[in-house]
C-alpha cells in the first residue's frame, strides 16, 4: 500500500470515530509510519486519535507531536486539578486505596507510588486523563515484584498460546530476574502487537515490558 492510500485511510478511520477530533491535526505517512501533527483539546482526545491511526490495517508506526491545549472554559487551577483526581482515584474500587499520590504542575500529573499488577497501573492512568484540564500524565507508579523468572516467563507463553488473536510461535519472550520482559518476533498488524504486549502484561510479576515486536 502506497504512502498516500494509507493516509487517506487513517484520515477516514479518524473521521469516523466519533471519540475523535482531528480538526486540528496533519497527518504524513511514509513507509508505513504515520506522523501526527497539530493540537487536540484533552488527553483523553489526544490517546484516542493515536489509537484510531494505529488500528489502521497496514500501519507500522505512529509518532505523536501533537498538543493538547484546553479551552478556557476546561483549563482549571492546579489545586482544584489534584482535588479532583484524588477524588476520582478514591471512588475507583479496582484500586489500592491511598495507594497514589498525584501531584499537579500547570496541568500535568505525576503520580507515584506501588500496585500488583500492570492493568492497575494503566487504570490510574485511563480515569486521569479523561479529566478536564489535563494537559499529559507522568505515570510513575510501579508494580510490586513477585514470581521466579522461570514461573514469569512460562505463564506469559502459555498466555500467548491460549490467545486466538497471535501466532505464539513467531514471539520469544526473555525474562530477567527483577521481572523486566523483552519480547521479540514479527506479527501481521498493530492488533497483533498489543495483544502479545497485553498477555505479558497480565501475567503477576512483570514489572516492565519492552515489546521489540516488528509488524510485518
Amino acid at each position: 500500500m502506497n504512502s498516500e492510500k494509507l493516509r487517506r485511510y487513517v484520515i477516514q478511520e479518524m473521521s469516523f470515530d466519533p471519540r475523535v477530533d482531528a480538526s486540528g491535526i496533519g497527518v504524513h505517512v511514509e513507509d508505513r509510519i504515520v506522523h501526527l501533527t497539530g493540537h487536540v483539546h484533552s488527553l483523553a482526545d489526544k490517546h484516542a486519535l493515536v489509537d484510531a491511526a494505529a488500528r489502521v490495517k497496514g500501519v507500522r508506526g505512529v509518532i505523536v507531536d501533537v498538543q493538547v491545549r484546553c479551552d478556557s472554559a476546561a483549563c482549571v487551577e492546579d489545586e482544584v486539578l489534584a482535588k479532583r483526581a484524588t477524588d476520582v482515584l478514591a471512588w475507583d474500587a479496582t484500586l489500592p486505596r491511598d495507594a497514589i499520590k498525584v501531584t499537579v504542575e500547570h496541568g500535568r500529573l505525576a503520580l507515584i507510588g506501588d500496585v500488583d499488577w500492570q492493568y492497575q497501573r494503566s487504570r490510574v492512568e485511563q480515569d486521569l486523563r479523561r479529566l478536564a484540564g489535563v494537559s499529559g500524565i507522568d505515570n510513575r507508579i510501579e508494580i510490586r515484584k513477585v514470581g521466579r523468572r522461570q514461573d514469569i516467563e512460562r505463564a506469559i507463553k502459555d498466555a500467548m498460546r491460549r490467545r486466538a488473536d497471535m501466532d505464539s510461535a513467531r514471539i520469544r519472550v526473555a525474562v530477567d530476574e527483577s521481572g523486566q520482559v523483552v519480547l521479540k518476533g514479527k506479527v501481521a498488524d498493530w492488533r497483533a502487537r498489543n495483544a502479545v504486549e497485553d498477555a505479558a502484561w497480565l501475567t503477576a510479576g512483570v514489572r516492565s515490558v519492552d515489546n521489540r515486536v516488528r509488524v510485518r
